[in-house]
């Protein structure tokens, strides 16, 4: 695990993406416009794919009784180990690394993000132009999409 975190300057977490955005940020002394974004994609939906199948639907998710009582087993807490150990060490680093810049200076630009981020929906709200219709189909390029 050490040597992958020894590997990489930062990784981001999924589930604390607008935490990880901020580090990042600040890192790199972005602004916040250069990080905001806006939900275009979600399960059960028509995403972008590659060239030759531009369009590919994401079913949506779910978990069966059988798939939860597998990902509770003893079995698969061992098989994915090394993942979490290895998540475990990038939250933590993610934590050094917040406390390294100052937490008040670091809740200072996840404000600012998170109030660009609703500006951004509010504003894009009917605007988002994704690459496929509802139908599946791609659609030609907009450049002037939120």
């Amino acid at each position: 695990v050490q040597d992958i975190l020894d590997d990489y300057n930062f990784i981001a977490i999924t589930e604390r993406m607008d935490e990880s955005l901020v580090v990042m940020k600040m890192l790199l002394n972005l602004t916040t416009k250069d990080i905001l974004y806006t939900r275009a994609r979600s399960s059960g939906g028509w995403s972008n794919g590659p060239p030759e199948r531009p369009c590919v639907y994401i079913p949506p998710s779910f978990l069966t009784p059988g798939m939860k009582r597998y990902f509770a087993s003893p079995e698969w807490q061992q098989t994915i180990r090394g993942d979490m150990l290895l998540y475990e060490a990038a939250n933590a680093s993610l934590d050094r690394t917040i406390q390294a810049l100052g937490q008040d200076e670091f809740q200072r630009h996840l404000n600012a993000l998170r109030e660009g981020l609703k500006l951004a929906q509010e504003h894009c709200k009917g605007r988002v132009v994704t690459q496929c219709n509802e139908g599946g189909e791609s659609i030609p390029f907009v450049n002037n999409t939120c």
